[in-house]
């Protein structure tokens, strides 16, 4: 027996008693369910599918003549009663280890309106009752819902679930003119309506760029860090839960100096850098500095339709990202286009990685890819600095951006810091932070169907 096996029965021993300690119900992971064995997922009444078996999966003909197959042990690991998900917590109780390779239906599965129910033949490999003779516990009955299992049916069906099927709008700065979205600070913020926050939000996906105007003015931060905690929690880094964008003598940034800053993403010499990123307008009287913005989705796009090569070259070639400086020494290397090949939906498959302010030494020692790298990167270049692609506008006092921080190009004309007093407040959310604030949202007020 593996060190692994003999290790098992003592876990599950242990959170059974834990789970035990306050629902006695629990203590037994493989006990038979009679009448609490339903979770509280709604079915709607539709005519059942037809229902047959064949190796070793449960085969569903639904009414709208899709098919879907689910393997036995796929089933048996996802079983929705108290015994195997916790109650309130909605988590596991066993692990996928757990499931006996060789577990089966102990009758033949029945499909009525409240769902597919299954008795199984075995208990857990490793649980409390796998040491037990009573035939009670030894047989276990799932009831899976047939909502649940239309969800899970399918990958398209999946990706509904998580509203992944969203799909973001491209723009240019024509486009971005007429569409520009902005809302009031007190309607975004409204803690007894949050359908301004989900339009917001639906926008930000979209388009990667909102505005909101009215946003109190106030030095230390708080009012900013206010209106991103409303998406979701700061990510804190070096720079702090917020930071000041300002021209200051001897900078450790170019973005606090009063020179033009280039279209850039930050913090992408970090593994994950931010997913949004938020600049409140506290003061500005300058001439000069106006905020820039481009779709990176557009550019890349348009390099991929003109010069598919270096498209490609720019998918297979990591850019080196670094900050050493000023106590701190970051490094990471990211391609500038990347896609997640895990990703079923096309919500969040893309992301672009591009900040030359914030370039190290390319990491290449074939002088052919290097030279084949830096064609690529000029023409994928000249695309951003494209003046059809800019939206420009310059923040006024109580304004603030929010935008994608993996999709929104961003940077700053130059101003003269002698002609008055430019002052912008910054802080950053995770994108896993905003995807949880819009699939919560979309459930709430999504049109259904």
């Amino acid at each position: 027996m593996t060190t692994l096996a003999r290790r098992l029965p003592t876990i599950r021993r242990a959170v059974a008693r834990t789970v035990a300690s306050g629902h006695t119900a629990l203590s037994h992971p493989t006990r038979t369910f009679q009448s609490a064995t339903t979770p509280q997922l709604s079915t709607p009444d539709v005519p059942l599918p037809s229902l047959t078996t064949a190796d070793n999966s449960l085969h569903l003909q639904w009414p709208d003549h899709t098919t879907s197959a689910h393997h036995l042990l796929w089933l048996r690991d996802n079983c929705l009663c108290p015994a195997c998900i916790h109650p309130t917590t909605r988590q596991k109780l066993h692990s996928s280890a757990d499931i006996d390779p060789a577990v089966r239906p102990l009758h033949p599965p029945s499909l009525t309106a409240e769902g597919l129910k299954i008795v199984w033949d075995r208990p857990f490999l490793y649980s409390v009752a796998a040491s037990s003779t009573s035939a009670s516990q030894l047989h276990h009955t799932s009831v899976y819902p047939l909502s649940f299992l239309r969800t899970h049916a399918l990958p398209a069906r999946r990706v509904t679930a998580r509203y992944d099927d969203l799909s973001p709008t491209t723009w240019t700065g024509e486009t971005m003119r007429r569409d520009v979205f902005w809302i009031d600070h007190d309607e975004f913020m409204d803690p007894r309506d949050s359908s301004g926050l989900y339009r917001t939000c639906r926008v930000l996906f979209h388009h990667g760029l909102v505005f909101l105007r009215g946003v109190p003015v106030v030095e230390d931060g708080s009012a900013t860090t206010a209106v991103a905690e409303r998406i979701g929690p700061i990510r804190n880094t070096f720079y702090g839960r917020s930071w000041d964008v300002k021209s200051v003598p001897k900078a450790k940034n170019i973005a606090y100096t009063s020179l033009f800053l280039g279209f850039h993403m930050d913090l992408l010499y970090t593994d994950y850098p931010p997913g949004l990123q938020f600049l409140h307008c506290l003061h500005n009287t300058v001439t000069g500095g106006a905020s820039i913005f481009t779709d990176s989705f557009q550019a890349a796009e348009l390099l991929r339709e003109r010069y598919p090569d270096d498209y490609a070259t720019l998918s297979r070639v990591p850019v080196t990202f670094h900050y050493n400086n000023d106590g701190h020494h970051m490094h990471q290397r990211h391609l500038t286009f990347a896609e997640d090949s895990r990703a079923e939906g096309s919500a969040w498959r893309t992301t672009v990685n591009y900040a030359p302010p914030f370039q190290g030494p390319l990491e290449l020692d074939d002088p052919k890819e290097i030279e084949v790298f830096y064609r690529a990167f000029r023409k994928f270049t000249e695309i951003v600095e494209d003046e059809g692609l800019r939206y420009q506008l310059t923040l006024k006092e109580g304004e603030c951006a929010i935008f994608a921080n993996r999709r929104v190009l961003h940077g700053r004309t130059e101003f003269d810091p002698s002609s008055g007093h430019r002052h912008l407040k910054g802080t950053y959310v995770d994108l896993d932070a905003f995807k949880d604030r819009l699939r919560v949202l979309s459930a709430e007020h999504a049109p259904k169907g």
